[in-house]
């Protein structure tokens, strides 16, 4: 399994002006390999190899200006590109419903361009001394005493709005230490959503579902859309950016990804605490291409990246040994677990309209036609455990009958910040 470690470089760091040449010359290199690629695929002369494009621009100026290696990565990018074009091409014809549109032919980089240093472009003098050194830069970073040489894999610079992040990747051996502390019968469920950004029930119950609080990343969201759209008023015509857009968009973005990292680890730590094996966590495909619930509440919903969360989650649950399945969820927020209704599968060309026993009173509440209400979000985290996990969940369908015996009402947790403040300096 691959592990990143990431770096922040911000304007005003001695490594930024080195980050700008580099993605700079990256992106004229890979746009004069794609001029080539794109006249001999519109021409119909077709595109070229990798070691063809290296034959092709072993003399241009901007190859010589990187290392040898990381130039040949450069146009490897390219190369991949267009094999991965063809690729999309072939499934397309045989199922074109997988796709949201015709695959259009890779085009030119707009602005900078990624920069990858493999292991062989990696000083390994250095590297025995206890420093990451890309070949021919002025990047020197501390790496972990336990890595070693054989599992770094690459070092990459991303060009990111109003910053540039310094990837180191290698390898890392799975923990099995966890295994033998799970408990084989222990199964949850998660239902993502916006207040609550993931509702978690269990086929326990005796455990209390938790609700990872989502109300931060809203706020943050509003407040972001807000400064936005301020400062863009200064602009010409409301178009463009400026460095303080960028800086804007980037804290945002450090904001959104610090939270996501946290929940996530919150819930791998809580898992690990109760001996959970088996998480079915429900996703519908394209959930968000066609919303429909209101200007402010799909501006609030689509501006969550809730696949982000996921990738985090699967990852971290995975490394430790639990098993993680996606499954779609249509109609688990609108049937009833504790009357264990029967929950459908979304079908476009079927019209039947389905009818469940109960319906939702309020935001956070469903109530059953006795009238016994039931938090939303955990009814809705239990029917996606139900539907894609019948057998782990099946122990429940007694019990869910009990009005005595359910816990309705989630515990809700907030990942923690660690905040830093300036010290004060003494005239």
């Amino acid at each position: 399994m691959r592990q990143v470690e990431k770096h922040v470089i911000k304007d005003g760091h001695e490594w930024f002006a080195y980050c700008v040449e580099v993605t700079t010359i990256s992106r004229q290199l890979y746009n004069t390999a794609q001029f080539t690629q794109r006249q001999g695929f519109f021409y119909g002369w077709g595109t070229q190899t990798q070691a063809k494009l290296d034959a092709l621009f072993k003399q241009d100026e901007n190859y010589k200006s990187l290392p040898a290696k990381v130039s040949q990565l450069v146009l490897k990018q390219n190369a991949d590109a267009w094999i991965a074009y063809y690729k999309a091409l072939e499934v397309y014809r045989i199922e074109p419903t997988k796709f949201t549109g015709f695959p259009k032919a890779p085009s030119y980089v707009d602005d900078k361009n990624l920069v990858k240093f493999n292991n062989q472009a990696v000083g390994k003098r250095e590297f025995s001394k206890g420093w990451v050194v890309p070949s021919m830069s002025p990047i020197k970073i501390p790496i972990l005493p336990e890595l070693k040489f054989e599992d770094l894999c690459e070092v990459r610079i991303v060009p990111r709005t109003g910053c540039f992040v310094i990837e180191i990747v290698y390898e890392i051996s799975d923990n099995s230490n966890f295994f033998c502390s799970l408990n084989p019968q222990l199964n949850a469920a998660i239902d993502i959503g916006l207040d609550n950004l993931a509702t978690i029930v269990f086929n326990d119950p005796t455990i209390q579902p938790i609700a990872v609080n989502g109300k931060p990343l809203k706020s943050d969201n509003q407040f972001y859309n807000k400064q936005i759209a301020n400062k863009r008023g200064f602009l010409p015509n409301g178009r463009g950016t400026s460095k303080r857009i960028a800086n804007i968009v980037r804290n945002r973005n450090n904001f959104v990804d610090s939270y996501l990292h946290q929940s996530t680890k919150m819930i791998m730590d809580e898992f690990l605490r109760l001996g959970v094996t088996h998480v079915s966590i429900g996703k519908n495909e394209q959930w968000k291409t066609h919303l429909n619930l209101g200007k402010r509440t799909n501006q609030n919903f689509t501006q969550i990246p809730h696949a982000k969360f996921l990738t985090m989650l699967t990852y971290k649950l995975e490394r430790v040994g639990i098993t993680v399945k996606v499954a779609e969820e249509s109609y688990t927020s609108r049937a009833l677990a504790i009357d264990w209704d029967i929950i459908p599968t979304y079908d476009s060309n079927n019209k039947v309209k389905h009818v469940f026993s109960g319906r939702r009173v309020k935001r956070a509440w469903y109530m059953s036609k006795n009238g016994f209400k039931i938090h939303a979000d955990v009814n809705g985290a239990l029917n996606i455990g139900r539907k894609s996990n019948p057998e782990g969940f099946d122990c429940l369908k007694s019990i869910l009958r009990d009005r005595g015996c359910l816990v309705v009402h989630p515990r809700r947790i907030t990942p923690l910040f660690k905040r830093v403040h300036a010290e004060s300096r003494v005239a």
